[in-house]
């Protein structure tokens, strides 16, 4: 199945790597927004713009990877919106050596690494980056567009709203609502219903800082 990939960071070549090496994917190329192309090609593959893209990749035979990691939060739903509305379908990329259970309802645009567990009963969005080493709990809800970081923990019927980051070895208990828009820093332990646009820090999560204005934005 051919595909191309949606950006041109670090992320990108890293998916691309993934995809190559242990999927049934063929990768085609590449694209980006007419106003980041400075090159014709990205790891020895034909860049061309988003905005042009059906002229070379229509999405009847082609489908899209939106790959844009954590920098800039509420630009990946944006990306993902503009796919889209282009028509094209997506994949997902879960990775040999992660483990989901049969039950597991998941949607599109999703990366799942290697050594994560997600359990019975789980349910996923779409465009949500799952890194290595998770253990997402059985009846979780995962809603869309989020970033979950390497040994992230996260309870039996807990929610991960929209467009939410949590940090490295994240912990978060049993039937715990997590909003939208969440920042929960590393090794940070959310204990209840956390509130939209907020940043967590500590163990137990302290509320630090808002960010309703400007998003989530890590550097």
């Amino acid at each position: 199945m051919n595909i191309i990939i949606y950006g041109k960071g670090d992320f990108a070549k890293l998916v691309y790597y993934y995809l190559k090496n242990d999927s049934k994917y063929v990768v085609c190329g590449f694209c980006v927004d007419e106003k980041y192309l400075d090159s014709e090609v990205f790891c020895e593959l034909p860049l061309i713009s988003f905005e042009s893209i059906e002229k070379t990749y229509p999405s009847s035979s082609y489908k899209i990877f939106v790959a844009i990691g954590y920098a800039n939060m509420r630009a990946r739903k944006i990306m993902y919106m503009k796919a889209k509305d282009k028509g094209y379908q997506f994949i997902n990329y879960i990775s040999s050596k992660a483990y989901i259970d049969s039950s597991v309802v998941i949607g599109v645009n999703n990366i799942v690494l290697q050594g994560s567990t997600i359990e019975a009963f789980v349910e996923i969005g779409d465009n949500n980056i799952i890194w290595a080493s998770c253990n997402i709990s059985h009846n979780v809800k995962i809603e869309s567009h989020s970033f979950i970081s390497t040994q992230s923990l996260i309870g039996g019927f807990s929610e991960i709203k929209n467009n939410c980051f949590l940090g490295f070895n994240s912990t978060v208990i049993d039937n715990v609502i997590i909003e939208n828009e969440t920042l929960v820093g590393a090794k940070t332990l959310i204990l209840k219903n956390t509130q939209k646009y907020t940043k967590y820090i500590g163990n137990p999560a302290k509320k630090v800082s808002t960010h309703k204005n400007v998003g989530i934005h890590i550097k």
